[in-house]
């Protein structure tokens, strides 16, 4: 398999070594998103990129996709890499702030619910459910304002890196 293309492709074993780790499809597409980056960044003429996108599509082993971007600026190789980690973080802080609010929700639905059997029964009612109610509200928005906050700047971080890149 040899590509004639004017970069550091021009020669390449036909075969990876026996060793040689496969490529799985995630790492080829993601090999191919790069190489769509680098082609829209200028990077790659329309040929170029024809040829790696056909050799990314075929390849078996990992050394073989290694070969394809071994040329291209290591921002590009790991900028899709920073966006994808900052996507993961933010939708796990988005989640632990769900979970939070949804236990805090239930819980609070459940002390009004005693409150009002408890009310009923004994003829008594003092509110109290609503002391832990504001406690721990206090502490989901401690928890919820700041992940927030972060998660649009960090969203606003990557819009403009990406723009950049």
């Amino acid at each position: 398999m040899t590509i004639d293309s004017g970069t550091a492709l021009r020669s390449r074993p036909a075969t990876a070594p026996a060793t040689a780790p496969l490529a799985g499809a995630a790492e080829r597409d993601r090999v191919v998103e790069v190489l769509g980056d680098a082609f829209g960044a200028g990077y790659l003429t329309k040929e170029e990129f024809d040829e790696r996108l056909d050799v990314a599509t075929r390849a078996r082993h990992r050394t073989e996709l290694d070969v394809l971007l071994a040329d291209l600026p290591a921002e590009l190789r790991t900028s899709r890499d920073r966006a994808r980690r900052r996507a993961r973080k933010a939708r796990a802080a988005r989640l632990g702030v769900r979970i939070h609010a949804g236990v805090y929700a239930g819980t609070s639905l459940l002390m009004v619910a005693v409150w009002l059997a408890v009310g009923r029964a004994a003829d008594v009612w003092y509110p109290w459910p609503i002391w832990p109610i504001l406690g721990w509200g206090v502490g989901v928005l401690g928890h919820a304002v700041p992940v927030t906050l972060a998660v649009r700047a960090s969203e606003r971080r990557g819009k403009t890196f990406n723009s950049i890149a």
